[in-house]
């Protein structure tokens, strides 16, 4: 009897102590749950803060998401890609280092560095790292498109890969991604492959006919080709879904130039100027595009505008120094007119003379339009001059 008490004794402890210890790990996986749900949380309150370039209030979130769920690995991307925004590279450099130490089954951290190294410009670092990345997973698409981006700056040191190719495995990956795609079509265009670049970017858009980059890349391309009609009906396009688009009118602009529609051109340059009403950019373009068929006072009437708005501009100023200069034509100058054309290449020479002033990127070109000026005064009265 004393037996079969104490073995009912402890089955009863048994019993007891499997519940017990089933209501421990029912509450570890409610409190785990309950951390990954607030991780998730604040990561996706990080990634607006983020996306808002709100960097600081991106880090913190980050951090709360990482300390609640220590193998999540976007937040750490974020967490890097933060301190990035912000530049703080040191910590960035730091967080990726963690990514590629703690996930290093991911590609997450080398691509991380590799994109940063290719914004800082330190080409070589950049492609160490995004090959680094392509050894973990020889199909990652991001990898091969920031490889890519690093080929058109320097040379390969892989002698079979090339940005070309690049892009395309990173489209072949992942065809989603647009940035990639355009960058592919554009190299498939510098390579003069234009067929291909058009026929791929017509797939892309029939793959995203709500989408207005890759339509947008398409009218482009044909206005690289100089389709200048085509181009014109499908910036047009682009339009119907996004009339806000400066790039638009530009192209829409710079189509219509081709055509030699240049009242049409004009206008759409003049869309410009409502999208964009404190910028140089139009005036500079008109300036350009009056220059290029001669009608130097229509050149220099735009020209002044972007002065006005910014003098020290230097496009502008040696646009309009040349404007200035090519109004004079030897051939036509005479008794009557002579003292006009000094006068006018005095203005050229004004503006020539800021430019230098400048020390800016037309040093060069200032300097010879000098030279020209007095070429020109000789050509026009050899006896004085």
């Amino acid at each position: 009897m004393k037996k079969i008490l104490f073995l009912t004794l402890i089955l009863i402890i048994v019993i007891i102590g499997c519940e017990t210890t089933q209501r421990e790990t029912k509450v570890n996986n409610v409190d785990k749950k309950d951390d990954v749900s607030n991780a998730i949380k604040y990561y996706d309150f990080a990634k607006e803060y983020l996306k808002n370039k709100q960097y600081d209030s991106a880090i913190k979130n980050y951090t709360i998401a990482i300390n609640d769920s220590a193998d999540f690995i976007d937040a750490y991307v974020g967490l890097g890609k933060s301190y990035e925004g912000k530049f703080d590279l040191t910590r960035a450099e730091s967080v990726f280092i963690v990514i590629k130490d703690k996930f290093p089954k991911s590609t997450s951290g080398e691509n991380g560095l590799g994109f940063m190294y290719l914004k800082l410009k330190q080409y070589d670092n950049a492609e160490i790292s995004f090959l680094n990345a392509l050894t973990i997973d020889s199909a990652d698409a991001k990898s091969y498109y920031g490889l890519g981006q690093v080929y058109d700056k320097k040379k390969p040191t892989i002698k079979d890969l090339t940005s070309l190719k690049c892009f395309e495995k990173s489209c072949k990956f992942d065809s989603e991604d647009l940035a990639a795609a355009y960058a592919y079509s554009k190299a498939l265009m510098k390579a003069e492959r234009y067929k291909e670049a058009l026929e791929f970017l017509k797939k892309v858009h029939e793959d995203h006919p709500t989408f207005v980059e890759p339509l947008s890349n398409l009218a482009e391309a044909y206005l690289e080709t100089k389709q200048y009609s085509e181009a014109i009906n499908t910036y047009n396009k682009v339009n119907q879904l996004d009339s806000t688009i400066i790039n638009t009118y530009l192209g829409l602009a710079r189509a219509y130039q081709g055509l030699k529609k240049y009242d049409m051109a004009e206008k759409n340059f003049k869309k410009m100027i409502t999208l964009m009403p404190s910028s140089t950019i139009p005036y500079l373009y008109m300036g350009q595009m009056y220059l290029d068929i001669n009608n130097y006072s229509k050149a220099i009437d735009n020209l002044n505008l972007a002065l006005a708005k910014n003098p020290n501009d230097e496009n502008a100023l040696l646009l309009i120094a040349q404007c200035w200069f090519l109004k004079v034509n030897p051939d036509k100058v005479n008794d009557e007119n002579y003292d006009e054309a000094m006068k006018i290449l005095d203005t050229s020479e004004t503006y020539f003379n800021k430019l230098l002033s400048l020390n800016g990127k037309y040093v060069k070109e200032a300097n010879t339009g000098l030279n020209n000026i007095k070429k020109r005064r000789k050509e026009i009265d050899p006896t004085r001059w």
